[in-house]
Protein backbone atom coordinates (compact mmCIF):
# COMPACT_ATOMS: atom_id res chain seq x y z
CA UNK A 1 0.00 0.00 0.00
CA UNK A 2 1.33 3.43 -0.99
CA UNK A 3 1.30 6.27 1.52
CA UNK A 4 1.86 9.99 0.93
CA UNK A 5 4.52 12.32 2.27
CA UNK A 6 3.87 16.03 1.72
CA UNK A 7 6.84 18.37 1.48
CA UNK A 8 6.55 22.15 1.42
CA UNK A 9 9.60 23.96 0.08
CA UNK A 10 10.23 27.41 1.54
CA UNK A 11 10.81 30.39 -0.72
CA UNK A 12 12.84 32.45 1.77
CA UNK A 13 16.53 33.18 1.92
CA UNK A 14 18.86 30.34 0.97
CA UNK A 15 20.99 28.52 3.52
CA UNK A 16 24.47 27.05 3.23
CA UNK A 17 25.96 26.60 -0.24
CA UNK A 18 27.72 23.35 -1.18
CA UNK A 19 31.24 24.40 -2.28
CA UNK A 20 32.92 23.00 -5.42
CA UNK A 21 35.53 21.05 -3.44
CA UNK A 22 33.07 19.68 -0.89
CA UNK A 23 33.63 16.05 -1.88
CA UNK A 24 36.87 14.31 -1.14
CA UNK A 25 38.49 10.94 -0.59
CA UNK A 26 41.02 9.84 2.02
CA UNK A 27 43.65 7.13 1.53
CA UNK A 28 45.98 5.41 3.94
CA UNK A 29 49.67 6.02 3.12
CA UNK A 30 50.38 2.46 1.84
CA UNK A 31 47.79 3.09 -0.89
CA UNK A 32 50.44 5.24 -2.59
CA UNK A 33 52.16 2.01 -3.63
CA UNK A 34 49.07 0.57 -5.33
CA UNK A 35 49.59 0.09 -9.10
CA UNK A 36 46.79 2.55 -9.94
CA UNK A 37 48.52 5.26 -7.91
CA UNK A 38 52.00 4.54 -9.23
CA UNK A 39 50.83 4.67 -12.85
CA UNK A 40 48.15 7.35 -12.42
CA UNK A 41 45.73 4.86 -13.95
CA UNK A 42 43.30 6.45 -16.46
CA UNK A 43 40.49 4.64 -14.64
CA UNK A 44 41.48 6.25 -11.34
CA UNK A 45 41.62 9.67 -13.01
CA UNK A 46 38.12 9.12 -14.46
CA UNK A 47 36.75 7.99 -11.10
CA UNK A 48 38.13 11.13 -9.47
CA UNK A 49 36.87 13.34 -12.31
CA UNK A 50 33.41 11.90 -11.78
CA UNK A 51 33.39 13.57 -8.36
CA UNK A 52 34.49 16.98 -9.66
CA UNK A 53 37.59 18.79 -8.45
CA UNK A 54 37.84 17.42 -4.95
CA UNK A 55 40.39 17.00 -2.19
CA UNK A 56 42.43 13.82 -1.70
CA UNK A 57 43.80 13.27 1.79
CA UNK A 58 46.72 10.89 2.37
CA UNK A 59 46.91 10.09 6.07
CA UNK A 60 45.00 7.82 8.45
CA UNK A 61 46.25 5.44 11.13
CA UNK A 62 49.23 4.53 8.96
CA UNK A 63 50.62 8.06 8.77
CA UNK A 64 52.00 7.92 12.32
CA UNK A 65 53.92 4.80 11.27
CA UNK A 66 55.15 6.21 7.93
CA UNK A 67 58.83 6.95 7.41
CA UNK A 68 60.09 9.58 4.97
CA UNK A 69 62.94 8.11 2.92
CA UNK A 70 64.55 10.80 0.76
CA UNK A 71 66.94 8.22 -0.73
CA UNK A 72 66.87 4.42 -1.05
CA UNK A 73 67.51 2.80 2.33
CA UNK A 74 66.06 0.20 4.65
CA UNK A 75 63.04 1.46 6.64
CA UNK A 76 63.05 1.50 10.42
CA UNK A 77 61.49 -1.48 12.27
CA UNK A 78 58.52 0.64 13.32
CA UNK A 79 57.67 1.79 9.78
CA UNK A 80 54.45 0.29 8.45
CA UNK A 81 54.80 2.38 5.29
CA UNK A 82 57.31 4.63 3.58
CA UNK A 83 57.05 7.84 1.59
CA UNK A 84 59.65 8.72 -1.04
CA UNK A 85 60.23 11.49 -3.59
CA UNK A 86 58.93 9.07 -6.25
CA UNK A 87 55.64 8.73 -4.32
CA UNK A 88 55.31 12.53 -4.24
CA UNK A 89 55.96 12.68 -7.98
CA UNK A 90 53.20 10.13 -8.59
CA UNK A 91 50.82 12.16 -6.43
CA UNK A 92 51.72 15.36 -8.27
CA UNK A 93 51.01 13.70 -11.61
CA UNK A 94 47.66 12.39 -10.35
CA UNK A 95 46.66 15.81 -9.03
CA UNK A 96 47.55 17.41 -12.36
CA UNK A 97 45.64 14.81 -14.37
CA UNK A 98 42.52 14.97 -12.18
CA UNK A 99 42.46 18.61 -11.13
CA UNK A 100 42.25 17.55 -7.48
CA UNK A 101 44.26 18.96 -4.57
CA UNK A 102 46.14 17.05 -1.89
CA UNK A 103 46.15 17.11 1.92
CA UNK A 104 49.21 15.31 3.28
CA UNK A 105 49.59 13.99 6.81
CA UNK A 106 52.93 14.21 8.63
CA UNK A 107 54.10 11.56 11.09
CA UNK A 108 53.79 12.68 14.71
CA UNK A 109 53.69 9.16 16.13
CA UNK A 110 57.48 8.96 15.85
CA UNK A 111 58.33 12.68 16.10
CA UNK A 112 61.41 13.82 14.21
CA UNK A 113 60.79 17.47 13.34
CA UNK A 114 63.80 17.80 11.04
CA UNK A 115 62.68 14.78 9.00
CA UNK A 116 59.09 16.03 8.84
CA UNK A 117 60.30 19.44 7.65
CA UNK A 118 62.35 17.76 4.92
CA UNK A 119 59.29 15.79 3.83
CA UNK A 120 57.09 18.90 3.84
CA UNK A 121 59.61 20.85 1.77
CA UNK A 122 59.81 18.03 -0.76
CA UNK A 123 56.02 17.83 -0.96
CA UNK A 124 55.73 21.58 -1.46
CA UNK A 125 58.33 21.55 -4.22
CA UNK A 126 56.78 18.56 -5.96
CA UNK A 127 53.09 19.49 -5.75
CA UNK A 128 53.16 23.28 -5.71
CA UNK A 129 49.68 24.82 -5.50
CA UNK A 130 48.11 21.35 -5.70
CA UNK A 131 49.19 20.83 -2.07
CA UNK A 132 46.19 22.23 -0.20
CA UNK A 133 47.34 21.58 3.36
CA UNK A 134 49.49 19.61 5.77
CA UNK A 135 48.19 17.80 8.84
CA UNK A 136 50.27 16.94 11.90
CA UNK A 137 49.52 13.40 13.02
CA UNK A 138 46.28 11.44 12.84
CA UNK A 139 43.73 11.07 15.66
CA UNK A 140 46.10 12.20 18.42
CA UNK A 141 43.28 11.92 20.94
CA UNK A 142 43.69 8.12 20.59
CA UNK A 143 47.49 8.06 20.95
CA UNK A 144 47.30 6.57 24.46
CA UNK A 145 45.33 3.55 23.20
CA UNK A 146 46.86 0.55 21.44
CA UNK A 147 45.85 0.13 17.78
CA UNK A 148 42.67 -1.83 17.11
CA UNK A 149 43.15 -5.57 16.79
CA UNK A 150 42.77 -5.77 12.97
CA UNK A 151 45.64 -3.32 12.48
CA UNK A 152 48.18 -4.64 14.99
CA UNK A 153 49.97 -6.82 12.44
CA UNK A 154 50.87 -3.60 10.60
CA UNK A 155 50.97 -0.98 13.34
CA UNK A 156 52.10 -3.01 16.35
CA UNK A 157 50.27 -3.47 19.63
CA UNK A 158 51.71 -0.55 21.62
CA UNK A 159 50.14 2.89 22.02
CA UNK A 160 52.01 5.87 20.60
CA UNK A 161 52.03 7.80 23.88
CA UNK A 162 51.89 6.92 27.61
CA UNK A 163 48.80 7.27 29.77
CA UNK A 164 48.12 10.85 30.78
CA UNK A 165 49.35 12.35 27.54
CA UNK A 166 46.63 14.71 26.30
CA UNK A 167 45.64 17.85 24.43
CA UNK A 168 48.28 20.08 26.02
CA UNK A 169 51.08 17.66 25.16
CA UNK A 170 49.78 17.30 21.61
CA UNK A 171 49.66 21.06 21.18
CA UNK A 172 53.23 21.41 22.46
CA UNK A 173 54.56 18.72 20.11
CA UNK A 174 52.66 19.95 17.07
CA UNK A 175 53.67 23.55 17.86
CA UNK A 176 57.32 22.51 17.79
CA UNK A 177 56.85 21.01 14.33
CA UNK A 178 54.79 23.97 13.09
CA UNK A 179 57.51 26.37 14.23
CA UNK A 180 60.14 24.30 12.43
CA UNK A 181 58.05 24.41 9.25
CA UNK A 182 57.77 28.18 9.45
CA UNK A 183 61.51 28.58 10.06
CA UNK A 184 62.15 26.40 6.99
CA UNK A 185 59.89 28.72 4.97
CA UNK A 186 57.25 26.03 4.36
CA UNK A 187 54.14 28.16 3.80
CA UNK A 188 51.62 25.40 3.09
CA UNK A 189 48.50 25.84 5.27
CA UNK A 190 48.05 23.60 8.30
CA UNK A 191 44.82 21.81 9.21
CA UNK A 192 44.09 20.29 12.62
CA UNK A 193 43.59 18.76 15.10
CA UNK A 194 42.43 15.79 12.95
CA UNK A 195 40.89 14.08 15.96
CA UNK A 196 38.75 10.94 16.16
CA UNK A 197 36.16 12.79 18.25
CA UNK A 198 35.18 16.39 18.89
CA UNK A 199 36.33 16.43 22.52
CA UNK A 200 39.51 18.39 21.84
CA UNK A 201 38.03 20.70 19.24
CA UNK A 202 37.01 23.62 21.47
CA UNK A 203 40.20 23.62 23.55
CA UNK A 204 42.38 23.34 20.46
CA UNK A 205 40.62 26.21 18.72
CA UNK A 206 40.63 28.39 21.83
CA UNK A 207 44.37 27.99 22.51
CA UNK A 208 45.32 28.93 18.94
CA UNK A 209 48.91 27.80 19.51
CA UNK A 210 49.10 26.79 15.86
CA UNK A 211 47.88 28.99 13.02
CA UNK A 212 45.60 26.48 11.30
CA UNK A 213 43.45 27.48 8.34
CA UNK A 214 40.76 24.83 9.00
CA UNK A 215 39.54 22.70 11.88
CA UNK A 216 39.31 18.99 11.11
CA UNK A 217 37.77 15.98 12.81
CA UNK A 218 36.65 12.48 11.92
CA UNK A 219 33.18 10.96 11.86
CA UNK A 220 32.36 7.26 12.07
CA UNK A 221 28.82 6.78 13.37
CA UNK A 222 29.34 3.10 14.23
CA UNK A 223 32.28 0.92 15.31
CA UNK A 224 33.02 -2.74 14.70
CA UNK A 225 35.63 -2.88 17.50
CA UNK A 226 35.02 -2.60 21.22
CA UNK A 227 38.09 -1.99 23.41
CA UNK A 228 40.19 -2.63 20.35
CA UNK A 229 38.74 -6.08 19.61
CA UNK A 230 36.50 -7.15 16.76
CA UNK A 231 32.85 -7.78 17.60
CA UNK A 232 29.92 -9.13 15.61
CA UNK A 233 29.44 -5.59 14.33
CA UNK A 234 26.45 -3.36 13.57
CA UNK A 235 23.68 -4.03 11.07
CA UNK A 236 22.33 -2.06 8.12
CA UNK A 237 19.34 -1.21 10.27
CA UNK A 238 21.68 0.43 12.80
CA UNK A 239 23.48 2.39 10.09
CA UNK A 240 20.22 3.76 8.68
CA UNK A 241 18.66 4.54 12.07
CA UNK A 242 16.96 7.96 12.41
CA UNK A 243 18.48 8.30 15.89
CA UNK A 244 21.98 7.89 14.46
CA UNK A 245 21.18 10.48 11.78
CA UNK A 246 20.06 12.96 14.42
CA UNK A 247 23.17 12.34 16.52
CA UNK A 248 25.49 12.91 13.56
CA UNK A 249 23.69 16.12 12.61
CA UNK A 250 24.06 17.46 16.15
CA UNK A 251 27.77 16.56 16.27
CA UNK A 252 28.49 18.24 12.94
CA UNK A 253 26.40 21.28 13.86
CA UNK A 254 28.22 21.77 17.17
CA UNK A 255 31.61 21.35 15.50
CA UNK A 256 30.76 23.86 12.77
CA UNK A 257 29.67 26.31 15.46
CA UNK A 258 33.03 25.92 17.26
CA UNK A 259 34.92 26.55 14.02
CA UNK A 260 32.72 29.50 13.06
CA UNK A 261 33.36 31.06 16.46
CA UNK A 262 37.01 31.37 15.45
CA UNK A 263 36.29 32.32 11.81
CA UNK A 264 37.51 28.92 10.58
CA UNK A 265 35.94 26.36 8.25
CA UNK A 266 35.20 22.88 9.58
CA UNK A 267 36.05 19.89 7.39
CA UNK A 268 35.25 16.28 8.24
CA UNK A 269 38.48 15.09 6.65
CA UNK A 270 37.91 11.40 7.40
CA UNK A 271 34.56 9.67 7.50
CA UNK A 272 32.79 6.45 6.66
CA UNK A 273 30.16 4.06 7.90
CA UNK A 274 31.74 1.74 10.47
CA UNK A 275 35.09 2.31 12.18
CA UNK A 276 37.67 -0.49 12.50
CA UNK A 277 37.87 -1.18 8.72
CA UNK A 278 34.13 -1.46 8.16
CA UNK A 279 31.45 -4.09 8.56
CA UNK A 280 31.10 -6.69 5.78
CA UNK A 281 27.51 -6.99 4.62
CA UNK A 282 26.86 -3.39 5.68
CA UNK A 283 29.69 -1.06 4.69
CA UNK A 284 30.08 -2.67 1.26
CA UNK A 285 26.36 -2.63 0.41
CA UNK A 286 23.77 -0.20 -0.91
CA UNK A 287 22.83 0.65 2.68
CA UNK A 288 26.14 2.50 2.94
CA UNK A 289 25.29 4.48 -0.19
CA UNK A 290 22.01 5.66 1.34
CA UNK A 291 23.87 6.57 4.55
CA UNK A 292 26.63 8.43 2.67
CA UNK A 293 24.09 10.47 0.70
CA UNK A 294 22.35 11.52 3.89
CA UNK A 295 25.47 12.32 5.92
CA UNK A 296 26.86 14.31 2.99
CA UNK A 297 23.74 16.45 2.73
CA UNK A 298 23.49 16.80 6.50
CA UNK A 299 27.09 18.02 6.76
CA UNK A 300 26.61 20.45 3.88
CA UNK A 301 23.38 21.82 5.33
CA UNK A 302 25.06 22.32 8.73
CA UNK A 303 27.80 24.34 7.03
CA UNK A 304 30.74 21.90 6.89
CA UNK A 305 33.33 22.79 4.24
CA UNK A 306 33.59 19.21 3.03
CA UNK A 307 33.86 15.50 3.69
CA UNK A 308 36.61 13.05 2.81
CA UNK A 309 35.35 9.46 2.55
CA UNK A 310 38.10 7.18 3.81
CA UNK A 311 39.39 4.01 2.20
CA UNK A 312 42.05 2.64 -0.09
CA UNK A 313 42.49 0.69 -3.29
CA UNK A 314 42.68 -2.82 -1.85
CA UNK A 315 40.82 -5.86 -3.15
CA UNK A 316 37.06 -5.53 -3.61
CA UNK A 317 36.39 -9.11 -2.46
CA UNK A 318 38.43 -8.79 0.74
CA UNK A 319 38.50 -6.33 3.60
CA UNK A 320 39.24 -5.60 7.19
CA UNK A 321 42.68 -4.07 6.62
CA UNK A 322 44.11 -0.56 6.44
CA UNK A 323 44.27 -0.44 2.63
CA UNK A 324 41.22 -2.64 2.04
CA UNK A 325 38.51 -1.51 4.46
CA UNK A 326 35.02 -2.77 3.66
CA UNK A 327 33.76 0.79 3.45
CA UNK A 328 36.18 2.06 0.78
CA UNK A 329 34.30 3.71 -2.13
CA UNK A 330 37.00 2.42 -4.52
CA UNK A 331 38.68 -0.98 -4.67
CA UNK A 332 40.52 -3.31 -7.04
CA UNK A 333 38.72 -6.13 -8.85
CA UNK A 334 40.08 -9.64 -9.28
CA UNK A 335 41.28 -8.80 -12.81
CA UNK A 336 43.32 -5.86 -11.51
CA UNK A 337 40.90 -3.20 -12.76
CA UNK A 338 39.56 -0.52 -10.44
CA UNK A 339 35.99 -0.86 -9.29
CA UNK A 340 33.54 1.10 -7.18
CA UNK A 341 31.44 -0.01 -4.26
CA UNK A 342 27.83 1.22 -3.92
CA UNK A 343 28.91 4.21 -1.83
CA UNK A 344 30.64 5.78 -4.83
CA UNK A 345 27.29 6.18 -6.59
CA UNK A 346 25.94 8.32 -3.78
CA UNK A 347 28.98 10.58 -4.17
CA UNK A 348 28.15 10.91 -7.87
CA UNK A 349 24.70 12.14 -6.89
CA UNK A 350 26.16 14.59 -4.36
CA UNK A 351 28.44 15.91 -7.10
CA UNK A 352 25.33 17.09 -8.98
CA UNK A 353 24.51 19.42 -6.06
CA UNK A 354 27.71 21.46 -5.89
CA UNK A 355 26.98 25.17 -5.95
CA UNK A 356 23.42 24.65 -4.71
CA UNK A 357 22.04 26.52 -1.67
CA UNK A 358 19.79 24.83 0.88
CA UNK A 359 16.14 25.82 1.19
CA UNK A 360 13.75 24.95 3.99
CA UNK A 361 11.86 21.70 3.45
CA UNK A 362 8.95 21.13 5.84
CA UNK A 363 7.43 17.66 6.19
CA UNK A 364 6.26 15.10 8.74
CA UNK A 365 6.35 11.35 8.23
CA UNK A 366 6.42 8.05 10.08
CA UNK A 367 8.69 6.64 7.37
CA UNK A 368 12.49 6.63 7.62
CA UNK A 369 12.76 9.24 4.86
CA UNK A 370 14.87 12.40 4.67
CA UNK A 371 14.10 15.22 2.25
CA UNK A 372 16.43 18.09 1.32
CA UNK A 373 15.57 21.07 -0.87
CA UNK A 374 18.12 23.23 -2.67
CA UNK A 375 18.27 26.03 -5.21
CA UNK A 376 20.82 25.66 -8.02
CA UNK A 377 22.73 28.59 -9.54
CA UNK A 378 20.64 28.20 -12.72
CA UNK A 379 17.43 28.80 -10.74
CA UNK A 380 16.20 25.21 -10.75
CA UNK A 381 15.09 23.60 -7.51
CA UNK A 382 16.62 20.27 -6.53
CA UNK A 383 14.85 17.97 -4.11
CA UNK A 384 16.72 14.98 -2.71
CA UNK A 385 14.62 12.18 -1.25
CA UNK A 386 16.48 9.48 0.70
CA UNK A 387 14.26 6.55 1.78
CA UNK A 388 16.27 4.55 4.31
CA UNK A 389 13.55 2.11 5.30
CA UNK A 390 15.01 -1.38 5.75
CA UNK A 391 12.89 -4.34 4.54
CA UNK A 392 11.23 -6.43 7.22
CA UNK A 393 12.85 -9.72 8.11
CA UNK A 394 16.43 -8.42 7.83
CA UNK A 395 16.55 -6.02 10.74
CA UNK A 396 19.16 -5.95 13.47
CA UNK A 397 19.83 -9.41 14.90
CA UNK A 398 17.77 -11.21 12.23
CA UNK A 399 19.74 -13.80 10.23
CA UNK A 400 19.65 -13.40 6.43
CA UNK A 401 16.98 -15.52 4.75
CA UNK A 402 14.75 -15.80 7.83
CA UNK A 403 11.04 -15.11 7.70
CA UNK A 404 9.93 -11.47 7.81
CA UNK A 405 9.50 -10.12 11.33
CA UNK A 406 7.05 -7.37 10.45
CA UNK A 407 5.25 -5.54 7.69
CA UNK A 408 7.56 -4.55 4.87
CA UNK A 409 7.74 -0.79 4.29
CA UNK A 410 5.84 0.15 1.17
CA UNK A 411 6.44 2.82 -1.45
CA UNK A 412 5.83 6.47 -0.65
CA UNK A 413 4.31 9.11 -2.91
CA UNK A 414 6.28 12.26 -2.12
CA UNK A 415 4.15 15.32 -2.96
CA UNK A 416 6.30 18.43 -3.35
CA UNK A 417 4.62 21.82 -2.98
CA UNK A 418 6.72 24.79 -4.08
CA UNK A 419 6.52 28.10 -5.92
CA UNK A 420 3.89 27.92 -8.73
CA UNK A 421 6.43 29.23 -11.22
CA UNK A 422 7.98 25.76 -11.38
CA UNK A 423 6.13 24.18 -14.28
CA UNK A 424 7.80 20.83 -14.96
CA UNK A 425 10.30 18.46 -13.44
CA UNK A 426 12.36 15.30 -13.80
CA UNK A 427 13.77 12.62 -11.51
CA UNK A 428 17.08 10.73 -11.39
CA UNK A 429 16.94 7.65 -9.16
CA UNK A 430 19.63 5.98 -7.07
CA UNK A 431 18.64 2.32 -6.80
CA UNK A 432 19.83 -1.25 -6.24
CA UNK A 433 18.20 -4.69 -5.99
CA UNK A 434 18.07 -4.22 -2.20
CA UNK A 435 19.78 -2.29 0.59
CA UNK A 436 21.98 -5.38 1.04
CA UNK A 437 23.13 -5.44 -2.59
CA UNK A 438 26.84 -5.21 -3.35
CA UNK A 439 26.26 -5.00 -7.09
CA UNK A 440 23.59 -3.79 -9.45
CA UNK A 441 23.59 -0.17 -8.24
CA UNK A 442 22.28 2.34 -10.75
CA UNK A 443 22.17 6.13 -10.88
CA UNK A 444 19.60 7.37 -13.35
CA UNK A 445 19.43 3.83 -14.71
CA UNK A 446 23.15 3.77 -15.55
CA UNK A 447 26.19 2.02 -14.12
CA UNK A 448 29.88 2.87 -14.24
CA UNK A 449 31.76 1.58 -17.27
CA UNK A 450 34.70 -0.75 -16.76
CA UNK A 451 37.10 2.10 -17.59
CA UNK A 452 35.90 4.15 -14.60
CA UNK A 453 33.77 6.59 -16.61
CA UNK A 454 30.09 7.24 -15.98
CA UNK A 455 27.90 7.44 -19.09
CA UNK A 456 25.53 10.05 -17.66
CA UNK A 457 21.85 9.78 -16.95
CA UNK A 458 18.58 10.31 -18.78
CA UNK A 459 16.18 11.82 -16.21
CA UNK A 460 12.54 10.74 -16.32
CA UNK A 461 9.66 13.21 -16.34
CA UNK A 462 7.49 13.44 -13.23
CA UNK A 463 3.83 14.20 -12.88
CA UNK A 464 2.68 17.66 -11.90
CA UNK A 465 3.03 21.34 -12.63
CA UNK A 466 2.32 24.81 -11.26
CA UNK A 467 4.46 24.13 -8.19
CA UNK A 468 2.95 20.76 -7.25
CA UNK A 469 4.65 17.48 -8.18
CA UNK A 470 4.29 13.83 -7.15
CA UNK A 471 7.28 11.49 -7.02
CA UNK A 472 6.84 7.81 -6.06
CA UNK A 473 9.76 6.45 -4.02
CA UNK A 474 10.45 2.81 -3.18
CA UNK A 475 11.76 1.80 0.24
CA UNK A 476 15.53 1.57 0.28
CA UNK A 477 16.20 3.98 -2.59
CA UNK A 478 16.88 7.65 -3.24
CA UNK A 479 16.05 10.22 -5.90
CA UNK A 480 17.11 13.63 -7.14
CA UNK A 481 14.21 15.72 -8.42
CA UNK A 482 14.95 18.76 -10.58
CA UNK A 483 12.18 21.35 -10.95
CA UNK A 484 12.29 23.89 -13.79
CA UNK A 485 10.61 27.26 -14.02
Amino acid sequence: MTSALRVTVGSGASGAVIPPDFLGLSFETPTLHAPAMVTQSPALVRLLNGLGTGVLRVSGDSVDHTQWLPSPSAPAPWAAATLTPADLAHLAALMQASGWRLVLGLDLGHPMPAVAVEEARAATASLGPALAALEIGNEPDLYTRPPAQPFRSQLGASPLRPAGWGLGAYEAESETLATALTEADVRTPLWGPDTATSRWLTGYAADRRIAVSALTLHLYPLDRCQRGRLTRGPSADSLLSPNLRTRDAQLIGRSVAVASGYALPLRVDETNSVACAGQPGVSDTFAAALWALDVGLTAAREGAAGLNFHGGLGACNAGGTLVAPWYSPLCTLADGQLGARPEYYSLLLLRALEGCAFLQARYRTSHNVSVYALRAPDGTQRIVIDDEDVPAGRRAGTPPGSAPTGRAPGPVDVVVQTDPSYSHGSVMRLSAPSVYARRGVRLGGRALRSDGSFPGTVPARIAGGAGRFTVPISAGSAALVVLHG
